[in-house]
């Protein structure tokens, strides 16, 4: 039995976010491990200036399905991907602007979670 393509998608984006997360905790562990903890916690908003984005992205590319739906679906991803690109930018500023953290760990979480999001669909294609 197939199911449809929005629960589908639906379905991926939530283990590519739940990847990105797993990514991000291991990366701020690792960034404690060898740094501090300054280290770990711009390693971790790095990765959730590549997380948030992207979650908002899912949740609003994959609102809907089906033919009779297909320019709001196509609407939806262009939306989608306008926010998300955005949002990184803002984020991004944000935490390099307001805090004091490290950027190369900054940039290390954020590159790691992006890698994630980018290999998880990858691995979770043919159990979604």
């Amino acid at each position: 039995m197939t199911q449809p393509l929005a629960l589908a998608g639906k379905k991926l984006a939530r283990k590519t976010v739940l990847s990105q997360l797993v990514v991000s905790v291991g990366t701020a562990i690792l960034a404690f491990l060898v740094g501090q903890t300054d280290a770990a916690m711009a390693a971790f908003l790095g990765s959730l200036s590549a997380i948030l984005p992207n979650a908002l992205f899912g949740w609003i590319a994959f609102r809907y399905a089906g033919a009779r739906a297909n320019q709001q679906v196509v609407k939806s991803f262009f939306v989608g991907e306008g926010v998300k690109l955005i949002l990184t930018a803002v984020l991004l500023s944000l935490v390099l602007l307001l805090t004091d953290s490290n950027a190369l760990w900054l940039l290390t979480g954020f590159i790691l979670a992006v890698v994630a999001q980018w290999i998880a669909p990858i691995l979770f294609l043919k159990s979604t």
